[in-house]
């Protein structure tokens, strides 16, 4: 028996040779359909009875599937004794399985051919990468698995569309780099248009129309991506687009080809940190982008020097002003407790000092005087002490680290509580500083793009897969679904949290 090759990028088919299969009523073929979205697992009968019927199975669901498996058999294994096991469909405790093997199906050939391209690229060998790139496009004949509906095909049809958008912003790149810009610029709307939210691709044919000197063109691309985002999910194109669409504006020659800048230095401008995007995204890689590193040793002491030199000018009132602005900045109480003792007690010592007449010093002025010294001595060693032991942004980051600390604790312990204080929703009216921690199921799009590294794009697709795919259920799920890298960056990681329902 010959080998079959299984197509599922376009309308289902199944090759034998030269032959395409005929595979039976649109129902059998749904159940090899849902055997093939996840190839070589075992799918429950339930799963299946659920995928093809889509919440309205027959009264006799299991001996139906059985059925349609045996008339898929006959199709797909016609020389099979019979009552013998299945060597394409299998029968496995619970479930089915469809044996699939490597490169039999052009969902395999289009994976491994991306991975491909992509590592002739890293070893600069562009115009091979993009002609693998185009090759394993042009695998694709319409929608995966069309004709087929329900949240399994869904979900399915989205993880391959995402890996097709991946390749075609690869191959844009690259043809970029190769100073391919002008056959680009027509090419692209298209593309732009067929994929709306994709930032990276909106980037590519912004760079491409103004090298081929159509700026106008390039801005104009920018400002539909930025009126579908703000118009549909209430937010903007990330930053680093608005940073190419301002250059653009600017006519910044710098991104013209055969300036100083080479093309991938201008195909990196799309990316993060020259961290390379998968769905246009660009996290962070560890705490340090969070937390930013101390300031120099020369900027501490200069700025303790100054503190003390305003102090000493004011006689001192200028000690308890500057350590009531170093409290706020921290969010410290105690401090703010300090200033105010400080300033207290300065106003004290001027209005003793102030007492009585002119020309006389009584000793209610000495007392005076020496509090208005006391205070400018010790908030002068206080603010030399206190002020820029580290950068206030790193204190403030550490601060916040702290705060989700306690603020999951308060989840582990007491859930429903943790719900009453608004953990993880920072767009509610609460009072309650969780050191802005994240809930994906709860908040809008607009307050997923907080979370460093995350586009309004990225944000867009985590709405979308909680309302179609149901509430992540665990931090996996994010990772499971495609919507961020495994394992999850921990700097990202850091920001999530997910509340029990």
């Amino acid at each position: 028996m010959s080998a079959v090759r299984f197509e599922m990028l376009g309308p289902l088919r199944v090759i034998r040779g030269q032959e395409e299969l005929q595979l039976g009523p649109a129902k059998q073929q749904a159940v090899l359909a849902t055997l093939l979205t996840t190839p070589n697992q075992v799918v429950p009968t339930a799963r299946i009875i659920d995928a093809v019927w889509d919440g309205e199975p027959p009264v006799n669901g299991p001996n139906v599937v059985q059925k349609y498996v045996a008339g898929l058999r006959r199709v797909l294994e016609p020389d099979r004794a019979p009552r013998s096991a299945g060597e394409l469909l299998v029968l496995e405790a619970g479930g089915y399985r469809v044996a699939v093997e490597p490169g039999s199906s052009d969902a395999d050939d289009f994976e491994a051919q991306v991975q491909s391209a992509r590592a002739l690229r890293q070893s600069g060998q562009l115009a091979e990468a993009s002609q693998q790139l185009q090759q394993a496009l042009s695998l694709w004949r319409g929608e995966p698995f069309q004709g087929l509906t329900g949240p399994v095909f869904d979900d399915a049809r989205r993880h391959l569309t995402e890996l097709r958008a991946g390749a075609i912003e690869d191959r844009a790149e690259i043809e970029l780099e190769l100073g391919n810009h002008e056959p680009l610029a027509l090419e692209l709307p298209a593309l732009a248009e067929a994929f709306p939210l994709r930032e990276r691709l909106r980037g590519v044919q912004m760079l491409a129309l103004y090298r081929a000197g159509r700026s106008d063109d390039a801005l104009a691309a920018y400002r539909e991506l930025h009126d579908h985002l703000v118009e549909e999910y209430g937010v903007e194109p990330g930053p680093e687009l608005q940073q190419l669409q301002s250059r653009i504006s600017q006519n910044d020659p710098a991104l013209l080809p055969g300036q100083q800048t080479t093309a991938a230095t201008q195909v990196a401008l799309l990316r993060r940190g020259g961290r390379d995007w998968s769905l246009g995204r660009g996290w962070p890689v560890d705490m340090s982008d969070l937390i930013p590193p101390q300031r120099p040793l020369v900027g501490r002491v200069l700025m303790k020097t100054v503190a003390v030199l305003i102090t000493i000018a004011t006689l001192g009132l200028g000690g308890g002003v500057l350590m009531l602005v170093v409290a706020y900045l921290r969010h410290n109480r105690f401090l703010r407790w300090i200033a105010a003792g400080y300033l207290a007690t300065w106003l004290l010592g001027i209005v003793l000092a102030l007492i009585g007449q002119a020309d006389q010093i009584s000793a209610v002025n000495t007392i005076g005087l020496l509090l208005m010294l006391l205070v400018l001595v010790t908030s002068a060693i206080h603010l030399a002490l206190t002020i820029a032991p580290v950068s206030v942004r790193r204190l403030r980051g550490l601060a916040a680290l702290d705060d989700r600390l306690r603020a999951r604790q308060i989840i582990e312990r007491d859930p429903d509580f943790a719900r009453s204080l608004g953990i993880g929703r920072p767009h509610l009216h609460r009072e309650y500083d969780d050191g802005g921690l994240i809930d994906p199921n709860e908040v809008p799009p607009g307050v997923l793009t907080r979370i460093p590294g995350v586009t309004a794009q990225h944000a867009a697709l985590i709405v979308h897969s909680r309302e179609h795919q149901g509430p992540f259920t665990t931090l996996e799920d994010l990772t499971d679904r495609g919507l961020f890298p495994a394992p999850l960056p921990p700097a990202v990681a850091t920001y999530l949290v997910l509340l029990p329902g």
